[in-house]
C-alpha cells in the first residue's frame, strides 16, 4: 500500500513516541531540550549585543529638552539609562547648571554629535 498523504521531501521519523521504550524518548527529550538551550543562549546573547550597542550610541549624546517644564530649551548630555528593562525609554540627562534628572525618549531631541576636540560641560 502506497501513502499518498506524506510528502516525499520529508524524511521519515525514526519511530513514533509511542513507539519508543522510555530510555529513548528520554534521551530524545534530552537531545531535543539541549537543542532548545543552545537557542534560548543565542536569543539571549543577541539581545544583550543590542542593548550595549544601544548604551554606547546614546551614552554621551547631547539633547534639547522639549518637553515644557522647568527644562525645557536647556541643552544636556545623556549619562546612562533609566530602568532595568533591555529596552530603555527614560535616561537620566546631566544639565548644565550640573544636576542630573530623568527624561523620557520623547521629551528630548537628539543633537548633532561633537567633535572631540569641542568643550563639553559634562567632565565638570
Amino acid at each position: 500500500m502506497i501513502d499518498t498523504m506524506s510528502s516525499p521531501k520529508k524524511a521519515p521519523r525514526k519511530k513514533k513516541p509511542r513507539d519508543m521504550t522510555a530510555d529513548e524518548l528520554m534521551k530524545e527529550i534530552n537531545k531535543l531540550n539541549s537543542l532548545l538551550q543552545d537557542k534560548l543562549k543565542i536569543e539571549r546573547d543577541t539581545e544583550e549585543e543590542e542593548y550595549q550597542a544601544l548604551l554606547r550610541k546614546m551614552v554621551g549624546r547631547r539633547v534639547l529638552i522639549t518637553v515644557k517644564g522647568p527644562h525645557q530649551g536647556k541643552e544636556g548630555v545623556i549619562t546612562r539609562h533609566a530602568g532595568d528593562t533591555f529596552h530603555p525609554v527614560n535616561w537620566y540627562v546631566k544639565l548644565p547648571d550640573g544636576s542630573e534628572t530623568r527624561k523620557h525618549k520623547g521629551s528630548f531631541k537628539l543633537l548633532p554629535r561633537q567633535d572631540a576636540s569641542d568643550a563639553s560641560f559634562d567632565e565638570a
